[in-house]
């Protein structure tokens, strides 16, 4: 029986069947497998990347840190990592200078406005009116003795020296078609003098001539009478030569606020800040009228500076209220911003957005014909219905020229109308120190400001920095 059985399960030809082994898969299907698991993992990094940088662009702060060194910190490394992005906007100060025969115009203007005001001539100190009529300096230093301009009502332009002073003051840089040189001596009265050169009955003043000079003038028996809205405006209203040079030197000094916003670090000082764009300004040859404020956090809320050496911190604002000069011709530029790796609370942006829609506002009243006080009052409104009225604590803005702050004035009591050609700077704030802080829900202070000089046309306001900010990363 055992070996019928055994017979049978022999294949034909008496062969056994082969021996059972393991189950195994083919080798195609092995890499397969490996490939879908590739893929798979592919797929999963990809997606995980991109919900990182979708995450990243929505807070602007980096997924991974890994800090920052403290050579990174300084100000050589703030100024030459801004300067990597300002460089190509140097040419924006590629703007002549006023020329000769501006000046001529200018005084001819000025000459005309007497006239119409029966008054004599003008008389200045050393100031913006002498830099803006005649190109003499108004750094030139003053003293008990005075040197004066003089233009009459015939465009003949004079000056009034010291007689030992006569040498030097005539190598200043002064521009004219005719001078005459009035002397006086140590031992005379030099309003006597000019008085009796000039038979002078009436004179206006500039606004910065010393008290000094009207009781020495009325003294020798000449009337004096304050400078007038009208000569006021000769030199509020702008020239395009001098638009062209203000221009200039706003929309750099923008670019040079952008440069700083894109380089700034968590863990810098103040300092270093304001120490990096004096060297930034330097470096295209308008250092020399540098100016900055810059305040971290909750020392913005001290509109002209706070305490100094303060470090960023996280969840702060960076304010940068900034200028220089070309040509004689100032920039007035403030940003608060946040460095791209950086945030801060909604109700801080929020507060952010308050005021950009404050300097809105304001910046759609800025029409010629338009009164000084209404467009305040427009900016200032929009404050007051966010609930932050009582922290907006200055006026709107100022006019801006040869001096940083000069006619017009943006405020409540000021009735003038604004004039096509006028540069007047839009910076609407809101300041909240500590101290005041739990009075909007806060335990730290803040400040927040953002500031565009603007001119004024038939169209309406032009920003003169060539754009105004649209968010703290964008400024």
């Amino acid at each position: 029986m055992d070996r019928e059985m055994e017979k049978e399960a022999l294949l034909p030809g008496g062969n056994p069947p082969p021996a059972a082994s393991p189950s195994r898969r083919a080798p195609g299907s092995v890499r397969a497998t490996i490939s879908r698991i590739f893929w798979w993992l592919f797929c999963v990094v990809r997606i995980v990347a991109l919900v990182l940088v979708v995450v990243q662009a929505i807070t602007h702060k980096p997924i991974f840190n890994a800090g920052t060194r403290r050579d990174e910190l300084t100000a050589a490394s703030l100024e030459s990592c801004a300067w990597d992005v300002l460089e190509s906007h140097a040419s924006l100060l590629s703007v002549p200078p006023i020329g000769r025969d501006e000046y001529i115009a200018r005084q001819a203007r000025l000459a005309d406005a007497l006239r119409a005001a029966g008054v004599d001539a003008f008389i200045a100190e050393p100031s913006a009116s002498t830099a803006y009529y005649a190109n003499i300096s108004y750094t030139f230093e003053l003293s008990e003795r005075p040197f004066l301009m003089i233009l009459d009502k015939d465009a003949q332009f004079s000056y009034l020296v010291p007689k030992f002073e006569a040498g030097r003051i005539a190598g200043l840089d002064m521009v004219y078609e005719d001078k005459k040189v009035i002397v006086w001596a140590e031992e005379e009265s030099p309003y006597e003098v000019l008085a009796k050169e000039t038979g002078f009955g009436k004179v206006m003043l500039d606004e910065h001539t010393r008290f000094m000079i009207a009781a020495g003038l009325q003294k020798a028996g000449v009337e004096v009478v304050p400078m007038s809205e009208t000569i006021q405006s000769l030199r509020a209203v702008k020239t395009e030569a001098e638009i062209a040079i203000l221009k200039g030197i706003n929309a750099f000094t923008l670019e040079l606020i952008r440069s700083l916003q894109k380089c700034i670090k968590l863990g810098m000082t103040q300092e270093t800040v304001v120490s990096s764009a004096h060297a930034l300004f330097g470096r295209v040859g308008v250092g020399s009228g540098f100016w900055a404020i810059v305040l971290f956090g909750d020392q913005a809320a001290y509109p002209h500076g706070g305490k100094h050496g303060k470090t960023l911190s996280d969840g702060e604002f960076v304010l940068i209220d900034i200028g220089s000069k070309l040509h004689d011709y100032g920039s007035d530029v403030t940003r608060t911003i946040l460095p791209s790796d950086a945030v801060v609370s909604d109700e801080l942006l929020g507060i952010w957005q308050t005021v950009h829609a404050a300097q809105s506002a304001g910046f759609h009243r800025m029409w010629p014909n338009e009164t000084c006080s209404v467009v305040d009052a427009g900016s200032r409104e929009v404050v007051k219905k966010a609930g932050y009225g009582p922290y907006y604590t200055h006026r709107l803005g100022h006019g801006l020229g040869l001096e940083m702050h000069e006619h017009p004035y943006l405020n409540g009591a000021n009735n003038e109308k604004l004039k096509v050609g006028e540069v007047v700077t839009n910076e609407p704030g809101i300041y909240v120190t500590t101290e005041q802080a739990a009075d909007v829900g806060r335990k730290v202070g803040f400040g927040v400001r953002l500031e565009d000089p603007i001119l004024v046309t038939e169209q309406g306001g032009v920003p003169m920095t060539g754009r105004r900010a649209k968010s703290p990363y964008d400024p």
